[in-house]
């Protein structure tokens, strides 16, 4: 008897479980396509952390909109996969509501390819929640695609003080001075530099501080060059690529960095193997974490020598959300939703404060505050021009990549690698390309 009724009680339990269960699934359920593994709520915070804010931040809207059954988020796969991951899940009809969007693919390929909603009325009644200058990169033809929901970056040399202070070497400020640096590090049983140019998506950045010291003023001379009101093989488009060579050539950048990955780089910084790596200042929170043995710091890419320009370092809003432009009209209201509790500066502060930001696109958010930030913020920030990779079409970026590998590894002259790029947007030209369509 006792079994009896124990039996008919779990069964009356498993009922009711299974009763709340299909009431759980009643709903609707957005779907968050990310088209790289970085396109996850604080994705450069450690896994247990970014898991841990992106619940928090999911739960805490789905209380908001009853409606809502669940949010998935679907984001994997390389950097330099992002763009044909998305275009095949398009192709292929998947469905997505939200799309993790980068600022660079956004502009060189999703508008492009039209994978994106236009999203200005959207946005319109929260729009100035958003720091104007972040805004801009996911602007195109004075029409919003995107929010920006991300840290602000810009871009800086890291280094072991210690070992500089032992060397008796000082930050360098001037091309010459890094020679100097280079040499001395070398000698005393150091890589100077090593690079992780093996994440061909990285090399680009070395450009965008030459190309902004050759040419005065790269953004301009890039829109003319796509305008096709000058060209990509002009004396200080080639020069820009040049002056990367001359950085391996000088005994400063180690020209095995083409085989060395972002952990590679990472652990020969941390070991001591190497002395120095360039990078974003992304690279902030897993410096902090796993840099311990030794005092590390920052300083500017260096001033090159008779150049008609000053420094000009890659940065801007590393990533933000989009809209899917095949999205139902269900789900539409859902999405904006989304957008629009995301980037709330009380929300933003979760998943964008676990990476430890020196600067937001999204006003209100607090940054960290420490010596480093101060500095990276007072002598970084104000140097700072937005990527180069955020204007040329994908197709460009790729030529870019190639042509700098090349020149590192000492296979091609900077003429040729700048004829190639030309090529490429010749070609995008002939099959219809205009930049200011």
């Amino acid at each position: 008897m006792i079994k009896r009724v124990f039996l008919c009680s779990l069964t009356f339990v498993l009922t009711l479980l299974a009763i709340g269960s299909v009431a759980a699934q009643d709903g609707f359920v957005l779907h968050v396509f990310g088209p790289t593994s970085l396109d996850n709520l604080g994705s450069m915070a450690p896994d247990d952390i970014q898991q841990q804010v992106e619940r928090e931040v999911i739960d805490g809207f789905l209380m908001e909109n009853p409606d809502v059954a669940d949010v998935t988020w679907d984001a994997q796969g390389p950097i330099d996969g992002g763009v044909t991951r998305l275009l095949t899940a398009h192709l292929a009809g998947e469905n997505m509501d939200v799309i993790g969007c980068a600022a660079n693919p956004t502009n060189g390929a999703y508008v492009r390819r039209g994978v994106l909603r236009d999203i200005t009325d959207d946005i319109a009644p929260w729009v100035d929640r958003f720091e104007p200058a972040s805004l801009d990169a996911y602007t195109i033809g004075g029409r919003v695609y995107g929010i920006p929901v991300s840290p602000v970056s810009t871009s800086s040399f890291f280094y072991n003080v210690e070992v500089f202070s032992e060397l008796g070497l000082a930050e360098p400020d001037s091309y010459a001075d890094f020679i100097e640096v280079a040499g001395a590090l070398d000698e005393a049983g150091y890589i100077p530099v090593l690079h992780q140019g093996k994440n061909v998506w990285m090399w680009p950045m070395w450009y965008f501080e030459t190309a902004a010291q050759t040419m005065g003023d790269s953004i301009a001379k890039t829109v003319q060059n796509l305008r096709g009101e000058a060209k990509f093989t002009d004396a200080p488009d080639v020069e820009a690529l040049a002056r990367i060579g001359q950085f391996v050539d000088d005994g400063i950048l180690d020209r095995d960095s083409l085989s060395v990955d972002w952990d590679g780089m990472r652990s020969a910084f941390a070991s001591q193997q190497s002395a120095v790596y360039y990078g974003g200042t992304w690279e902030l929170p897993w410096i902090e974490a796993n840099v311990l043995d030794f005092e590390w710091g920052v300083f500017e890419f260096p001033q090159l020598a008779d150049v008609p320009g000053t420094r000009g370092h890659g940065g801007g809003p590393d990533s933000g959300y989009c809209i899917y432009s095949g999205i139902d009209d269900e789900a539409l209201p859902h999405a904006v939703a989304f957008l629009e509790y995301l980037s709330r500066p009380e929300i933003a502060d979760k998943h964008l404060g676990i990476m430890e930001p020196l600067a937001t696109s999204i006003k209100g958010v607090t940054v960290v505050e420490s010596a480093i930030a101060d500095d990276l913020r007072s002598n970084h920030f104000p140097n700072t021009a937005r990527f180069l990779d955020w204007i040329w079409p994908t197709e460009i970026n790729d030529a870019f990549q190639s042509a700098i590998q090349g020149i590192v590894g000492g296979t091609i002259t900077a003429e040729e690698g700048m004829a190639a790029i030309q090529d490429v947007y010749d070609d995008l030209v002939f099959d219809g390309y205009s930049y200011d369509d």
